[in-house]
């Protein structure tokens, strides 16, 4: 590694730390951002009275006529959340932590969640930005993989078994 990609990977960071600052945050509240955007994925961490999930929405914006584009993600950041509204059902399949293969679970279509406080990461790789803010709503609708998310995060924070059926009741045809 060049002198150069370390300082740089050192600003990184740092403005990652600041961020905790920023949002008047404790910082440990901000680590499912900073695992979402480090790792991609959702995460959840709970420790005492402070709760937080993140949860990932990619979207693919595609230029025709450039030939250019880019996965836009957006992470958000729920502090103490819970889903007070759900709908719908969807079969998936899901691997998580130690399991040795996906189960098939189900999970909401549809949620909407409160939290405290949601922040809401933009990262825009063909732009080559992050862009982080605050909201300023306390609750929020998710649709899809991030209402999947959620509701698979939440679990977690309930420290309740990722449950479901085992892949191999699957059959092929």
């Amino acid at each position: 590694m060049q002198p150069a990609d370390i300082i740089r990977d050192l600003a990184f960071l740092a403005v990652e730390k600041d961020l905790a600052a920023r949002f008047e945050l404790p910082s440990e509240i901000l680590l499912p951002l900073v695992f979402s955007l480090r790792f991609g994925g959702d995460w959840s961490y709970a420790l005492g009275d402070r709760r937080s999930i993140s949860v990932m929405k990619k979207t693919s914006v595609y230029d025709e006529e450039t030939k250019m584009g880019a996965s836009v993600e957006e992470i958000y950041l729920l502090v103490n959340p819970q889903i007070i509204e759900s709908e719908g059902s969807v079969r998936r399949l899901e691997k998580c932590g130690d399991q040795p293969a996906r189960l098939i679970v189900e999970r909401p279509y549809r949620v909407r969640a409160r939290a405290d406080r949601i922040l809401k990461m933009t990262v825009d790789p063909l732009a080559g930005e992050i862009r982080v803010g605050d909201v300023g709503i306390t609750e929020i609708r998710f649709e899809g993989s991030p209402a999947y998310g959620l509701a698979h995060e939440l679990e977690h924070l309930e420290k309740r078994e990722i449950g479901g059926k085992r892949l191999s009741e699957l059959r092929f045809v």
